[in-house]
Protein backbone atom coordinates (compact mmCIF):
# COMPACT_ATOMS: atom_id res chain seq x y z
CA UNK A 1 0.00 0.00 0.00
CA UNK A 2 2.99 2.10 0.81
CA UNK A 3 2.53 6.20 -0.21
CA UNK A 4 -1.11 5.06 -1.38
CA UNK A 5 -1.76 4.18 2.19
CA UNK A 6 -0.08 7.27 3.87
CA UNK A 7 -2.50 9.47 1.44
CA UNK A 8 -5.44 7.35 2.29
CA UNK A 9 -4.83 8.52 5.86
CA UNK A 10 -4.28 11.83 5.11
CA UNK A 11 -6.84 12.84 2.79
CA UNK A 12 -9.33 11.20 4.90
CA UNK A 13 -8.41 11.65 8.71
CA UNK A 14 -8.54 15.83 7.28
CA UNK A 15 -12.21 15.32 6.44
CA UNK A 16 -12.75 13.24 9.21
CA UNK A 17 -10.80 15.84 11.65
CA UNK A 18 -13.03 18.54 9.92
CA UNK A 19 -16.24 17.55 10.79
CA UNK A 20 -15.75 16.68 14.39
CA UNK A 21 -14.53 20.89 14.55
CA UNK A 22 -17.17 22.13 12.23
CA UNK A 23 -19.75 20.07 14.43
CA UNK A 24 -18.12 21.38 17.61
CA UNK A 25 -18.35 24.72 17.01
CA UNK A 26 -21.76 24.27 15.09
CA UNK A 27 -22.81 23.26 18.89
CA UNK A 28 -20.98 25.77 20.76
CA UNK A 29 -22.60 28.64 18.51
CA UNK A 30 -26.25 27.25 19.07
CA UNK A 31 -25.64 27.28 22.69
CA UNK A 32 -25.42 30.94 22.86
CA UNK A 33 -27.51 31.52 20.65
CA UNK A 34 -30.25 29.02 22.94
CA UNK A 35 -29.32 31.59 25.39
CA UNK A 36 -29.30 34.52 23.84
CA UNK A 37 -33.07 33.00 22.97
CA UNK A 38 -33.83 32.75 26.63
CA UNK A 39 -33.06 35.94 27.50
CA UNK A 40 -35.13 37.35 24.92
CA UNK A 41 -38.12 34.81 26.03
CA UNK A 42 -37.89 36.53 29.44
CA UNK A 43 -37.94 40.07 28.45
CA UNK A 44 -40.58 39.79 25.78
CA UNK A 45 -42.71 38.17 28.42
CA UNK A 46 -42.24 41.05 31.46
CA UNK A 47 -42.72 44.77 31.47
CA UNK A 48 -42.26 46.22 35.23
CA UNK A 49 -40.80 42.89 36.19
CA UNK A 50 -44.73 41.76 36.23
CA UNK A 51 -45.43 38.59 33.47
CA UNK A 52 -47.61 40.61 30.67
CA UNK A 53 -48.58 36.89 29.12
CA UNK A 54 -51.04 34.63 30.82
CA UNK A 55 -49.50 31.32 29.64
CA UNK A 56 -52.56 29.02 30.73
CA UNK A 57 -54.44 31.04 28.51
CA UNK A 58 -52.11 32.61 26.12
CA UNK A 59 -53.50 35.83 26.37
CA UNK A 60 -51.67 39.65 26.63
CA UNK A 61 -53.18 41.72 29.34
CA UNK A 62 -53.43 45.55 28.78
CA UNK A 63 -51.69 47.74 31.05
CA UNK A 64 -52.65 51.05 32.00
CA UNK A 65 -49.13 52.11 31.85
CA UNK A 66 -45.82 50.52 30.58
CA UNK A 67 -42.49 51.36 31.11
CA UNK A 68 -41.32 49.11 27.86
CA UNK A 69 -39.12 50.47 25.21
CA UNK A 70 -36.80 49.05 22.53
CA UNK A 71 -33.62 49.48 24.42
CA UNK A 72 -34.80 46.41 26.72
CA UNK A 73 -34.28 44.31 23.69
CA UNK A 74 -31.37 46.17 22.02
CA UNK A 75 -28.63 44.21 23.55
CA UNK A 76 -29.91 41.04 23.27
CA UNK A 77 -30.06 41.84 19.71
CA UNK A 78 -26.46 42.70 19.70
CA UNK A 79 -25.27 39.77 21.60
CA UNK A 80 -27.01 37.60 18.83
CA UNK A 81 -26.17 39.27 16.14
CA UNK A 82 -22.20 38.32 17.15
CA UNK A 83 -22.97 35.04 17.70
CA UNK A 84 -25.44 34.32 14.71
CA UNK A 85 -22.51 36.11 12.56
CA UNK A 86 -20.10 33.26 13.88
CA UNK A 87 -22.89 30.28 13.52
CA UNK A 88 -23.73 31.23 10.15
CA UNK A 89 -20.14 31.30 9.01
CA UNK A 90 -19.78 27.99 10.53
CA UNK A 91 -22.95 26.54 8.58
CA UNK A 92 -20.87 27.93 5.26
CA UNK A 93 -18.10 25.19 5.78
CA UNK A 94 -20.31 22.57 5.33
CA UNK A 95 -20.25 22.85 1.60
CA UNK A 96 -16.42 21.97 2.24
CA UNK A 97 -16.81 18.46 2.82
CA UNK A 98 -18.34 17.19 -0.58
CA UNK A 99 -15.52 19.01 -2.49
CA UNK A 100 -12.83 18.05 0.12
CA UNK A 101 -14.55 14.09 -0.77
CA UNK A 102 -14.13 15.13 -4.88
CA UNK A 103 -10.30 16.50 -4.17
CA UNK A 104 -9.92 13.10 -2.60
CA UNK A 105 -10.97 10.91 -5.37
CA UNK A 106 -9.31 13.05 -7.95
CA UNK A 107 -5.86 12.81 -5.86
CA UNK A 108 -6.54 8.71 -5.02
CA UNK A 109 -7.07 8.06 -8.47
CA UNK A 110 -4.31 9.77 -10.33
CA UNK A 111 -1.80 7.85 -8.94
CA UNK A 112 -4.09 4.33 -10.24
CA UNK A 113 -4.48 5.52 -13.27
CA UNK A 114 -0.53 5.71 -14.15
CA UNK A 115 0.11 2.48 -12.79
CA UNK A 116 -2.90 1.06 -15.30
CA UNK A 117 -0.07 -0.31 -17.82
CA UNK A 118 2.26 -1.89 -15.05
CA UNK A 119 0.52 -5.42 -15.34
CA UNK A 120 -0.48 -6.84 -11.96
CA UNK A 121 1.17 -5.13 -9.94
CA UNK A 122 -0.30 -1.57 -11.33
CA UNK A 123 -3.59 -3.51 -11.09
CA UNK A 124 -2.94 -3.57 -6.96
CA UNK A 125 -2.03 0.13 -7.21
CA UNK A 126 -5.38 0.83 -9.03
CA UNK A 127 -7.39 -0.96 -6.67
CA UNK A 128 -5.57 0.12 -3.80
CA UNK A 129 -6.24 4.08 -5.30
CA UNK A 130 -9.67 3.40 -5.90
CA UNK A 131 -10.31 2.46 -2.17
CA UNK A 132 -8.67 5.94 -1.48
CA UNK A 133 -10.87 7.78 -3.91
CA UNK A 134 -14.11 6.26 -3.02
CA UNK A 135 -13.66 6.50 0.95
CA UNK A 136 -12.54 10.19 0.84
CA UNK A 137 -15.63 10.81 -1.13
CA UNK A 138 -17.42 8.78 1.52
CA UNK A 139 -16.53 10.54 4.49
CA UNK A 140 -16.77 13.82 2.69
CA UNK A 141 -20.90 13.34 1.81
CA UNK A 142 -21.78 11.96 4.68
CA UNK A 143 -19.67 14.73 6.95
CA UNK A 144 -21.96 16.68 5.24
CA UNK A 145 -25.46 15.00 5.01
CA UNK A 146 -24.60 15.16 9.43
CA UNK A 147 -23.92 18.46 9.44
CA UNK A 148 -26.58 19.26 7.03
CA UNK A 149 -29.27 18.00 9.62
CA UNK A 150 -27.40 19.01 12.58
CA UNK A 151 -28.02 22.75 11.14
CA UNK A 152 -31.61 21.76 9.95
CA UNK A 153 -32.35 20.96 13.44
CA UNK A 154 -31.06 23.82 15.09
CA UNK A 155 -32.95 26.52 12.82
CA UNK A 156 -35.56 26.18 15.20
CA UNK A 157 -33.78 28.16 17.87
CA UNK A 158 -32.58 30.74 15.30
CA UNK A 159 -36.26 31.50 13.90
CA UNK A 160 -37.68 31.54 17.51
CA UNK A 161 -35.44 34.58 18.44
CA UNK A 162 -36.44 36.16 15.31
CA UNK A 163 -40.24 35.70 16.21
CA UNK A 164 -39.11 37.25 19.35
CA UNK A 165 -37.32 40.03 18.05
CA UNK A 166 -40.30 41.00 15.46
CA UNK A 167 -42.76 40.77 18.13
CA UNK A 168 -41.38 42.83 20.64
CA UNK A 169 -41.02 45.54 17.43
CA UNK A 170 -44.71 44.68 17.10
CA UNK A 171 -45.54 45.14 20.93
CA UNK A 172 -43.18 48.51 21.13
CA UNK A 173 -45.26 50.18 18.45
CA UNK A 174 -48.42 49.24 19.98
CA UNK A 175 -47.52 50.75 23.22
CA UNK A 176 -46.90 53.34 21.12
CA UNK A 177 -49.99 53.59 19.16
CA UNK A 178 -52.03 53.13 22.27
CA UNK A 179 -49.78 56.48 24.27
CA UNK A 180 -50.96 58.03 21.08
CA UNK A 181 -54.61 57.29 21.13
CA UNK A 182 -55.02 58.08 24.74
CA UNK A 183 -53.45 61.61 24.29
CA UNK A 184 -55.50 62.22 21.29
CA UNK A 185 -58.53 61.34 23.05
CA UNK A 186 -57.73 63.92 26.52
Amino acid sequence: MGNFGISFYLINGAIILGGFVVLFALNTAHNRIKKNKEEARKLYNTVKGKPIVDISNGMMSMLEETAYGPEKMDSVREKYNENSTGYFAWTQTISIFPLAGLLGTVIGIIPGLGAINQGAEGMDILYSSLSTALYSTLFGLIWSIILKAVVAYQSHTISDIEDYFEEDDRKYNMALNLKRVKEDQT
